[in-house]
């Protein structure tokens, strides 16, 4: 019985299309034609979200018995620009502020709306490649080819930089100048679990992206609130990051890279990654196998506990299910970690790393 495991790409050269689409609310449209030569920062489509109408009960706020006494409290009139947080109205020492920037679209019975700020959206390609085909009024596909990292767990941001290895003390240490030579603006790889010191050093220095291999359940607020880009590449705990990744991320330190720190959901299949382009020119690799098969010399990553993150090669692939430690029989794989032990691993802990 054929087996399909879960594939989390590491691939040092590969071929990759990824859609670059603007959000389904946006209003916009594409900027380059099929078949076009794009590169990182090039624009490639551009929308702008419309704007909300906020509704202020002005009246209510204060106390009014009659909607027209708000007429002597404004500090604005139709037509008017506010920003977050300027004064709408006041009475005494209480002020009304307003909830959002924008422009002052109503007053009256009580009421002040005010028109939110149209988002301006401009798509970047976030890739250096070509334009394979176009979504109407959405955005694009890009065809590129190079190295390819997948995570597992990402804060929903995306970001291009310079991939640069934390100093060997850690990333805690770095501070001052040292930062604003090396650092700054870039994409900083650490082999160390992530903590909310690292978190800080980021908005303080200037990063525009962490890669780390995993960092307690409990930042995920903060790391959502984060300006920078974060992605995770084993997962939630204090597991530090497999040799074998941190070997290949070290092989592209000083390369221009995008990360795409996707945050997971059950509705779609994208994993955050990062892509380090290939030089142009270089001969196109062919793409991905989404249907391998889990065989005898396979490569494989552990992925739960006691050896999660571990690498190995699948050695055996037993026909009937092995009796595991907690008395339950599921199919299993024997697996010879790169340490040299061999341990028996129920196929659905195993992934793969992509060919």
């Amino acid at each position: 019985m054929l087996f399909y495991p879960d594939q989390r790409h590491m691939l040092e050269l590969t071929t990759i299309r990824r859609e670059r689409l603007l959000p389904e609310e946006a209003v916009g449209g594409v900027e380059v034609s099929e078949g076009a030569l794009v590169n990182l920062r090039d624009v490639v489509a551009s929308g702008t979200i419309p704007s909300r109408y906020v509704i202020v009960e002005a009246a209510e706020f204060f106390n009014l018995k009659q909607p027209s006494d708000l007429d002597e409290l404004l500090q604005v009139e139709v037509g008017s620009a506010v920003d977050r947080g300027s004064p709408l109205a006041i009475r005494r020492n209480k002020r009304l502020l307003s909830p959002v920037s924008g422009v002052v679209a109503y007053i009256g019975d009580g009421r002040i709306i005010v028109q939110e700020a149209p988002q301006e959206i401009p798509l970047e390609a976030g890739l250096e490649g070509q334009v394979v085909s176009l979504v109407q009024d959405r955005g694009v596909v890009i065809e590129t080819s190079g190295a390819l990292l997948q995570g597992v767990w990402g804060n929903n941001r995306r970001t291009i930089g310079v991939l640069r290895l934390e100093p060997e003390a850690g990333l805690e240490t770095i501070e001052g100048d040292q930062l604003n030579v090396e650092y700054r603006g870039a994409i900083v790889v650490t082999r160390r679990p992530l903590r909310e010191t690292g978190l800080l050093v980021m908005e303080d220095q200037g990063f525009t992206g962490i890669i780390a291999p995993s960092m307690d359940a409990s930042l995920i607020a903060r790391a959502l609130e984060a300006s920078g880009a974060v992605m995770l590449t084993e997962g939630f705990g204090d597991i530090r990051m497999s040799n074998a990744i941190l070997n290949m991320l070290n092989s592209f330190a000083g390369r221009q890279a995008t990360l795409d720190a996707f945050l997971p959901n059950r509705w779609e299949a994208r994993r955050p990654e990062v892509i380090i382009n290939a030089p142009r020119g270089s001969a196109r690799p062919v793409r991905p196998n989404p249907d391998l098969t889990l065989q005898v010399g396979t490569q494989v990553r552990l992925t739960r506990p006691p050896n999660a993150g571990q690498v190995g090669k699948v050695i055996h692939l037993p026909k009937t299910p092995y009796l595991l430690d907690n008395g339950l029989r599921a199919r299993c794989a024997q697996v010879e970690l790169v340490t040299g032990e061999r341990v028996m691993v129920p196929l659905v802990n195993l992934e793969v790393f992509g060919r």
